[in-house]
Order: structure tokens, then sequence, then C-alpha cells
């Protein structure tokens, strides 16, 4: 996808930089963030790094109070015939650096119900999930691997697209979303998300 940066892979995960409130990636921002997504039957990868951060990346004593966030939305199924999200659609929440310590701190995920969905899918253990991130002088870089057992309807060997979203919360340079932000419903309405395509 052009949205992505050709940067090499640092420690595993990539290269990044800026924008500002729900600005789209362009020209102008395109060294200060990067995101990226891997697959296999087992399931996914992602991965994002944000750099030129003036300020260093605070700890969150909690989830609520984390300003630095990365929301995922999926579709496994990749359904566009309605604007409402199935059983197959599932939001998560992920969070870099959070913790009553310094000591503590940790990476966390968190699944999130979709506003008007119509289903929800099969309860998603995020603890099977393995998460990473790293301080990094100008910024940070988080990863996380999600099982194809907490994807309901994850089946690239039959159902070879997946719809995704995305939208990066930073402290810094506000949010980077993949395509539309707010004020648009983006993340509750899947018919809206983007389509890839699984490439062996």
């Amino acid at each position: 996808m052009p949205f992505w940066t050709q940067a090499l892979p640092v420690s595993g995960l990539g290269r990044g930089r800026e924008p500002g409130p729900t600005t789209p990636r362009s020209a102008e921002n395109v060294d200060l963030f990067d995101f990226r997504v891997a697959w296999s039957p087992r399931g996914l990868v992602v991965s994002t790094v944000v750099s030129g951060r003036r300020r260093g990346v605070r700890r969150a004593p909690t989830e609520a109070d984390a300003t630095d966030s990365l929301r995922l939305c999926l579709d496994a199924r990749d359904v566009k015939e309605t604007r409402r999200a199935g059983r197959f659609c599932h939001k998560f929440l992920f969070y870099p650096f959070v913790g009553k310590t310094d000591d503590a701190e940790r990476p966390s995920a968190i699944w999130a119900p979709i506003n008007r969905a119509k289903e929800s899918p099969s309860p998603v253990d995020v603890g099977e999930f393995r998460l990473a991130s790293e301080r990094r002088v100008d910024g940070f870089a988080f990863s996380a691997a999600l099982p194809a057992s907490t994807l309901t309807g994850f089946d690239p060997s039959d159902f070879r697209r997946l719809g995704l979203h995305f939208s990066l919360r930073d402290e810094e340079f506000g949010a980077f979303d993949l395509q539309l932000g707010e004020p648009f419903p983006i993340e509750d309405d899947p018919s809206l998300w983007s389509s890839l395509e699984f490439v062996d």
C-alpha cells in the first residue's frame, strides 16, 4: 500500500514520524509514523513506530489515563455490504506503556465493543496476545501478535481479504488515521474500512 514507507525494519518493528489531529498520511508527514501488518495462517502481527517527538513518552497509571494508543479494527471476512459490524468484526485498543510504577509498566490490550454492532465475535482473550513496546529517544515502537484463535472468522485459506482500519493516538502529534478520521464514525462502520488481500 502506498501509505506505508519503505523504511527498513528496526528491531523488527520499523521507523516513522508526525501528523496532526486526524491527519491522513502525506508526503509532508511520511517520516514521522510507520505502521505495518503481516499475516500467516497462525494469525496477524501489527507494528507501529512513532519518532520525531520532542517530549518523552509518559507512562499511564491505567489504560483510561493513556494518551498514546493504537486503535485497530478488523473484519476477518471483509464484508462491505452492511454498515453495521457483525460477528467477524473486532476492535482492539493497544497501549504501549501502562503501569502504576516505571518498574511495572508494560504494554496492554483491550477488546472493545463496536457501537451499533449486529453481533459480537466470540469472547476474545487478549491475554493470548503477545505484546512488546520499546521507548526511543524521540518516540516509541510497539508490536502485537494476534493468534488466529482470538480472531473469529480468520481463515486466510478460504477468505483472502481482511477489512482493516487503524488510528494511532499520539500525545504530541494527535491522531494518524488510515483513511477517514473523526468526525466520521469509521470505527463503527466496517463498510468504510480498507481491504487487504492476503498474498503468499
